[in-house]
C-alpha cells in the first residue's frame, strides 16, 4: 500500500509559473494502466496535453497566488475528473478557496500536532494497507473512538482532509479510487452535537466540486437510529451521483457481501490488527510531514464577492435550524 517511488515524499515548487515543471510520470501497473485507459481515456497524449493546459490555467489565473504544478498533483484534478479540462481547473480552484477560506480545517495537517496525532493514534480514521480486488483503497472509520469531549467538528475534518492528502498522489488511488467504511455503532448524540448543519453543507459542497478524488463507494455499518435525520440531511446534500455510492448496513455480516472481509482489520473480521494498520499510516504521514506543511503556503486570493466566499458565508438561512438541531439532540 505505501510502496511508493523514491521522489513521493520530496517538496514540489510553490511556483505557479517556474522556469521548468516537474514532468515525472510514475509508472502504472498493467492493471491500473487499463483502468486509466477504459475508465479515465487517458493515453500519453491526452496526459500531456491536459498537463500543458493545466498548467497554462494557473499560470495565466490572476487569483492564484502559489501553487504546486508537479505532475502527481496536477494528475489528481485530470484523473479525477476523466480529463474534463473545465471540471479539473474548477476543482483545483476551489481546492484551493477551501484553504484559504477554512484554513481550520485545511491546513496543520500534522501528525505531529498533538491533537490530530493523538486521533491518529486512536484508530478513528485510517486507510487500509491492501486493495480490492478492482484495485481500489479502502479507508475505515471506528466513530467509537472520537471522544466528543476532546474533539471538535474541526478535528474530525482535519483527520478526513489528512488522510486524503496522504492519498491523493498515489497513481493507483487516482486511477481506481477508493471506497469508505464507517462503522457507527460507537456513535454517541454527543458526538452528533459537535457539527452543525452549516458545516454539513459546506462540508458536502467540497465532497461534491472540491475533492479531487474517485470517491467510489461509501459504506455505513450499524447506523444508530438516532442518527437517521442527520445523514438524511447529509445525503441530500450529495450528488446524485454520489448518493447512488451510498449503502447501508444493519451490520458487518451485510457488509461483507460487499466488501471482502480479509481486507479489514482484525477487529472488525479481517486477518491483521488494527495497530498495524495505525502505525503503518502514521509512519506515513510522518514522512509526508514537510511535503504537507509546504502545502499550507499554496495561495489563492478571494474575494467578497467571489462565488466561494458567497458559498461559505451564506449561514443566514441555517443560523437558527443550527440551535434547533443541537438542542434536539443533546436532550
Amino acid at each position: 500500500m505505501y510502496k511508493v517511488e523514491s521522489n513521493f515524499y520530496s517538496v514540489p515548487s510553490l511556483d505557479k509559473s517556474p522556469a521548468s515543471y516537474d514532468n515525472q510520470v510514475a509508472e502504472l501497473s498493467d492493471f491500473y494502466k487499463k483502468i486509466a485507459q477504459e475508465e479515465l481515456r487517458e493515453d500519453d497524449s491526452t496526459r500531456e496535453k491536459s498537463l500543458q493546459q493545466m498548467r497554462d490555467w494557473i499560470a495565466k489565473n490572476p487569483n492564484i497566488r502559489k501553487c504546486r504544478t508537479d505532475t502527481p498533483f496536477l494528475l489528481r484534478y485530470l484523473r479525477s475528473k476523466k480529463y474534463c479540462i473545465n471540471t479539473a481547473t474548477e476543482t483545483l480552484e476551489k481546492y484551493l478557496a477551501g484553504r484559504v477560506l477554512h484554513p481550520d480545517w485545511f491546513k496543520n495537517l500534522d501528525v505531529q500536532d498533538p491533537e490530530l496525532g493523538a486521533l491518529v493514534d486512536s484508530g478513528y480514521l485510517f486507510p487500509l494497507l491492501e486493495r480490492d480486488s478492482q484495485g481500489r483503497t479502502l479507508i475505515f472509520n471506528d466513530t467509537a473512538q472520537l471522544d466528543p469531549t476532546k474533539y471538535t467538528a474541526a478535528h474530525v475534518t482535519r483527520i478526513h482532509l489528512l488522510t486524503n492528502e496522504a492519498l491523493y498522489d498515489m497513481p493507483e488511488v487516482q486511477c481506481a479510487g477508493v471506497v469508505m467504511v464507517y462503522d457507527l455503532s460507537g456513535m454517541s448524540l454527543a458526538q452528533l452535537s459537535l457539527v452543525s448543519l452549516n458545516e454539513i453543507r459546506i462540508l458536502a459542497g467540497y465532497l461534491n466540486n472540491g475533492t479531487p478524488m474517485r470517491i467510489r463507494e461509501f459504506h455505513f455499518v450499524n447506523t444508530p437510529s438516532a442518527t437517521l435525520t442527520i445523514v438524511n440531511f447529509a445525503l441530500q446534500l450529495l450528488s446524485e451521483k454520489l448518493r447512488e455510492r451510498v449503502f447501508c448496513h444493519k451490520n458487518f455480516d451485510e457488509l461483507y457481501t460487499k466488501v471482502d472481509r480479509n481486507l479489514l482489520p482484525k477487529e472488525f473480521g479481517g486477518k491483521s490488527p488494527k495497530a498495524e494498520y495505525i502505525a503503518a499510516f502514521k509512519q506515513h504521514c510522518l514522512k509526508l510531514r514537510d511535503k504537507l506543511n509546504n502545502s499550507d503556503l499554496m495561495d489563492i486570493e478571494i474575494s467578497k464577492d467571489s462565488k466561494y466566499w458567497q458559498e461559505s458565508h451564506s449561514a443566514e438561512l441555517e443560523s437558527g435550524a443550527i440551535g434547533s438541531f443541537r438542542q434536539l439532540v443533546v436532550d
